[in-house]
């Protein structure tokens, strides 16, 4: 790909847009044109739409969550540069990804939908959504888009429904998903080795509660940050592909492969955070914590571990930590040896987190729906590091500007923490689909120290140990879209119990029977039976 010929479907699309606004009809030969325009026909990277802005910009409304600490303005300098590049009136509103669930629920209820609708991911909600016709099908679309066209098979089948595709799914890594980190410099300040099972890493969480890691004299430390609120159980502790919850991994006795929740494995686990919670090493209202509240206290030296992905976080929390205890480091924990030999964690999905989905409307409004299109396109396509400069127009502007946006330090551009506003790319897609997680080369995105010396070491640890690839990822259960949800939730409510020692944790193969009886086996049946069809082998790569 050229260095600024990242293109997308725009000029020609608002061209037809503004016409139609000027009102004047298309006819449909011309729309079939404009529709088989090759990308280098379309985007003038770096140009604004002044044709469009001197005869009205069209209205793009978007909503979506976000998992920032902050929400960003729905009228910014990234807005405002959004508006001038694209010839559009953008109107986007951003909830924190905790709320946005009920928001979105009440939206789709009350039927008066945003143009774009965000999702995390594609599930119960989204298949029936999309069976009751709320979303555009995009099939006969994407194909005209270069970045979009280039998007696996296996994504496309994610967000797909009876055949479908109602989504653009957002590429995301498959190697540096979120993992376990511990505070390296307590484990030092203390002389504990790594943990490399749940025996020492339960020592080791209990020494963080009870040994002062952080050697200020003050009883102010916890081992381990959990939350349970809206979210089932985050993060627990698994440490490898066989103690996740959310791994297909372990058979029954029939051979048929079953979800992790409700495995001997996540037993363990859960028995693990049962002695940790009756130690004391973990905060006694953790079923009534946020998630961000866990987190922010990881990030203000109060937690020694936690979960965080060593890509597309923010930096300004790893900026606080250091500037608090300027003697922090932080570590990936290896995955702990499996009793079947194995070692590793799970994929990040199969490449895809978070989704975008146009309002069907838009059926009766093609140039909208291209011009919007051609924005994710654009703002999708891949550019590599050695084009990402002020040298590059289409970089620059995604990022709001050289010394705005971002800085370059030793050759490598470098988020500004105060800049979210500034950038556009924050408000639109964020993330490039890149030939290979290898090409991301996440360390190069971060400037603070600490930020940079944990996906360093992240990048180091993780190169050495297989990712076992989850087959429920690559296909489309409506059995469990339907019910996973609800059981999951009833599941984690004995969990919950048996942490905090309400309930014992003799009742587990009660509360098993209870998932499968109301619904499990059925979802077992039916996905072992798709695995079958689509002749998916479980395994590691």
């Amino acid at each position: 790909m050229k260095k600024n010929g990242i293109t997308g479907m725009l000029i020609i699309s608002m061209f037809a847009l503004l016409a139609a606004c000027n009102g004047e009809n298309e006819s449909t030969n011309r729309a079939d044109s404009a529709s088989n325009r090759t990308a280098a026909d379309v985007h003038a990277s770096g140009s604004n739409n002044t044709e469009a802005k001197a005869l009205g910009a069209v209205r793009v409304s978007y909503m979506d969550g976000l998992w920032d600490a902050v929400i960003p303005s729905p009228d910014s300098p990234a807005v405002q540069a959004i508006n001038e590049k694209f010839g559009i009136d953008f109107n986007p509103q951003f909830y924190y990804m905790q709320e946005y669930p009920d928001k979105l629920a009440v939206t789709m209820a009350g039927g008066d939908l945003p143009d774009m609708i965000g999702l995390e991911n594609p599930n119960a909600d989204y298949v029936r959504w999309a069976k009751q016709g709320a979303f555009l099908p995009l099939n006969d679309l994407i194909k005209n888009y270069p970045a979009l066209s280039k998007i696996p098979q296996s994504a496309w089948q994610s967000v797909s429904v009876d055949g479908n595709i109602y989504a653009i799914p957002r590429w995301f890594t498959k190697k540096y998903g979120k993992q376990p980190v511990i505070r390296k410099d307590w484990l030092d300040n203390l002389g504990l080795p790594m943990p490399t099972n749940y025996k020492e890493l339960r020592d080791v969480l209990i020494a963080f509660t009870a040994n002062d890691p952080d050697k200020n004299g003050k009883d102010d430390t916890l081992g381990l940050g959990l939350s349970s609120v809206g979210t089932g159980l985050l993060y627990g502790a698994a440490m490898g592909a066989g103690y996740d919850s959310a791994a297909w991994y372990d058979r029954n006795d029939a051979g048929q492969l079953i979800p992790g929740t409700i495995t001997n494995r996540n037993k363990e686990q859960i028995q693990f955070l049962s002695e940790l919670y009756s130690a004391g090493a973990i905060a006694k209202d953790w079923a009534v914590s946020k998630m961000s509240d866990v987190r922010n206290d990881f990030f203000s030296g109060k937690i020694g571990m936690y979960f965080e992905q060593p890509y597309d976080f923010n930096e300004q929390r790893f900026t606080a930590l250091r500037e608090l205890q300027p003697s922090a480091k932080l570590a990936v924990i290896p995955p702990f040896l499996q009793d079947d030999g194995q070692s590793g964690y799970v994929s990040s999905s199969k490449g895809v987190y978070q989704m975008i989905m146009l309002n069907a409307e838009l059926k009766e409004q093609p140039e909208k729906a291209n011009l919007i299109l051609g924005m994710l396109d654009y703002m999708s396509s891949w550019i590599p590091w050695e084009d990402r400069n002020p040298g590059n127009g289409d970089f620059d502007w995604q990022y709001g500007g050289v010394d705005k946006g971002y800085v370059m330090k030793d050759g490598i551009p470098v988020e500004k923490a105060d800049a979210q506003e500034l950038r556009p790319k924050n408000y639109l897609i964020g993330r490039y689909w890149p030939p290979s997680d290898e090409a991301v080369q996440p360390q190069n995105s971060f400037g603070d120290p600490l930020a940079k010396q944990f996906v360093q070491d992240a990048v180091d640890t993780l190169k050495g140990y297989k990712f076992y690839c989850n087959p429920v990822d690559y296909i489309t259960s409506p059995l469990r879209n339907e019910l996973e949800s609800e059981l999951e939730l009833a599941f984690t409510d004995h969990v919950t119990r048996m942490i905090v020692g309400v309930e014992p944790l003799s009742g587990w193969d009660s509360a098993v029977e209870e998932y499968l009886s109301n619904g499990g086996q059925a979802i077992i049946d039916e996905v072992n039976r798709l695995i079958k069809e689509r002749q998916i082998t479980p395994g590691w790569e």
